[in-house]
């Protein structure tokens, strides 16, 4: 389970260990967790105030995913004595590619990052006791042009077609992707008012949620009984916040905690004592919207401090069988954090996008 920003970085001022490259010391046991958290973690320090809110909320999902594609690439050496080198290149476009359930406003919002990223990584990689980092020039017409295709394969997608057999018969992609392109001289703008037409009407391909096919239950919750839930879960996510690390649950995560409440006892009929993950999967991926409006705020990791905020109900005796809970919501902290994002995302106007992406 990920967790969010802040848990991350107060673990991360907590350290003591110095990342600093011993030749001839031993590396530690390879710590997923620990390692993409140490990062993110610095990333955020180091350049929340860089950017605009969404952009840098775009950066984040970025920069996780594209750790997580690190690793993955270089997964034996990682797991090694071994201090890996990785072709950051090769990981960038890996991670593009592999960022099939964002919306278009994604890629555009990253043009302005891309780089810091890179040199964000290459830098930490300097005193990296774990990993290097091998590069070249970075060239954004060359970035830009594989965002302009990763948005072409990506609208295909969403409309259910076969992008390898599309890819091996026809040039269809190649040629929405250069529909997409707005020379400004030497440099490649993205042709913003074409890809909004193109992509208009399409709904962002999410992964599917197991076990998100709850019904609600019967008998229906009185009005009384709904009253009461709803009081319970404001007391219990103040409880949660105040006896959590200062700072660690942020009023978005409360907001949202207390939606779980109110949505899961008006739209199925269920009290705390009553919650399943199919219950909670289904009313994130159906209703959760209808409750909870995210910001551009932390948004990356927001999904796993529900299996948190469950742990701590447990332990005051206020949901049972925890641990099923926890295995039965597997994948819905990355639905519901991607969820949020691309529900932002795509509230943002051309207007919107241009001003973003001009500042920095």
């Amino acid at each position: 389970m990920k967790q969010g920003k802040s848990a991350q970085i107060k673990a991360f001022k907590h350290q003591n260990t110095k990342h600093k490259f011993r030749e001839n010391k031993k590396l530690a046991p390879f710590d997923y967790n620990e390692f993409a958290g140490f990062l993110r973690a610095r990333f955020f320090l180091t350049k929340n105030n860089t950017y605009q809110p969404a952009v840098f909320e775009a950066a984040s999902f970025f920069l996780d995913d594209l750790i997580a594609t690190m690793v993955q690439q270089n997964f034996s050496a990682f797991t090694s004595d071994e201090r890996v080198i990785v072709n950051l290149n090769e990981a960038m476009q890996a991670t593009l590619v592999q960022s099939t359930d964002r919306d278009w406003r994604y890629f555009v919002l990253l043009t302005p990052v891309l780089y810091d990223i890179q040199a964000f990584l290459a830098k930490e990689g300097q005193v990296s006791p774990r990993y290097g980092v091998q590069t070249t020039k970075f060239d954004p017409n060359f970035w830009k042009m594989i965002m302009r295709t990763v948005m072409a394969v990506n609208y295909f997608r969403f409309q259910g077609q076969d992008v390898a057999k599309l890819m091996s018969e026809s040039s269809a992609i190649d040629d929405l992707q250069f529909k997409f392109l707005k020379q400004n001289g030497d440099a490649d703008d993205f042709d913003l008012e074409t890809i909004q037409e193109v992509f208009r009407g399409l709904t962002v391909t999410l992964p599917d949620l197991k076990n998100a096919d709850a019904k609600p239950l019967t008998p229906a919750l009185t009005a009384d009984q709904l009253e009461e839930e709803i009081a319970f879960g404001k007391r219990m996510v103040e409880t949660f916040q105040k006896t959590s690390t200062a700072g660690v649950v942020s009023d978005q995560e409360m907001a949202l905690l207390q939606a779980l409440h109110q949505g899961l006892a008006e739209k199925f009929q269920a009290d705390h004592h009553q919650w399943t993950a199919s219950l909670i999967a289904t009313f994130v991926k159906e209703d959760l919207f209808d409750y909870w409006q995210p910001v551009f705020d932390s948004l990356d990791g927001l999904g796993g401090e529900i299996t948190r905020y469950l742990q701590f109900l447990a332990s005051k005796k206020a949901v049972t069988d925890f641990k099923k809970m926890e295995a039965g919501l597997t994948g819905v902290d990355h639905y519901l954090d991607v969820a949020a994002l691309n529900k932002l995302l795509g509230q943002l106007t051309i207007a919107d996008v241009e001003e973003l992406v001009q500042e920095k």
